[in-house]
């Protein structure tokens, strides 16, 4: 048994809260993270992939009571005794529990979450890819050094956190490049900073689809089309049958006037200025 009280690591490495000796699983494979009373896992860019319910995550996916999640050899069981199991075929093998009390049926979001490992002045330990990907040219690197290190803004924030003796660390939130993200601190060991970041595109936001005459569901669908998701996908994302998303976007295309995902795209960015 697991409690979940912050984000939850897993994968190869021993410094992961939840260790996987195999082979298979690679160093940091998998986080478990809280986003308001509700937990999501998205993996973290690993070869073998995340197992939820016999599906490979293409994307973050959030939880519910009776979940089952295979990382390499180990299968993982998600308990929420506040909501009742779905149904879904078992998948036989040893079982480590997660158990986390709360539960929310506020509706869900589009959720993008990758982890940093880095040290107090901001090198990178691990994490290039995503840095990279948040980041872009704004990422510094010295002639010759191993790493690279954080935009100069991100690297005042991470003194703050570093200076303050409150145990408050108030994300960072910043734009760039028609993206929202959202830094905010996993937890500190030996002078390593573990930060979980989230990216948002801006033009295709929630609420500027819902300025086009969409509903919140239909714009969280609307969303994921703009972002190249298949409709398999978005079901998986929103966690809801690929029959309720083909009638989702049976009415998204009735409202912008057009008769498919392209041409869909298409009037978004036309009608929203992209």
């Amino acid at each position: 048994m697991h409690t979940l009280t912050g984000p939850c690591f897993i994968g190869r490495r021993s410094d992961n809260d939840i260790p996987i000796n195999n082979v298979q699983a690679s160093r940091r494979h998998a986080v478990l993270m809280q986003l308001g009373d509700d937990w999501w896992i998205n993996d973290l860019g690993s070869r073998n992939g995340v197992i939820v319910n016999g599906m490979r995550l293409s994307c973050a996916r959030k939880l519910r009571n009776g979940d089952e999640i295979r990382i390499a050899n180990q299968r993982l069981t998600f308990c929420n005794s506040a909501q009742s199991a779905p149904h879904h075929s078992s998948i036989m093998g040893k079982t480590t529990e997660l158990a986390y009390q709360t539960v929310s049926d506020g509706p869900l979001s589009a959720v993008t979450c990758e982890l940093l490992i880095v040290t107090e002045h901001g090198e990178i330990l691990e994490g290039d890819k995503a840095a990279h990907w948040f980041f872009g040219k704004t990422l510094e690197r010295a002639p010759g050094a191993q790493h690279y290190f954080l935009p100069p803004a991100v690297r005042q924030w991470l003194h703050q956190l570093a200076d303050n003796n409150e145990n408050i660390f108030p994300p960072l939130e910043m734009e760039q490049e028609g993206q929202r993200i959202v830094l905010s601190l996993a937890r500190c060991k030996e002078d390593r900073f573990y930060l979980l970041g989230r990216v948002e595109s801006l033009m295709f936001s929630i609420a500027r689809l819902q300025s086009l005459g969409l509903t919140e569901r239909e714009a969280e669908v609307m969303h994921w089309v703009c972002e190249g998701k298949n409709n398999p996908e978005i079901a998986q994302i929103l966690d809801v049958t690929l029959h309720t998303v083909n009638r989702h976007n049976e009415h998204i295309f009735k409202k912008l006037a057009v008769d498919n995902r392209h041409k869909a795209i298409k009037a978004v960015k036309e009608r929203l200025g992209v």
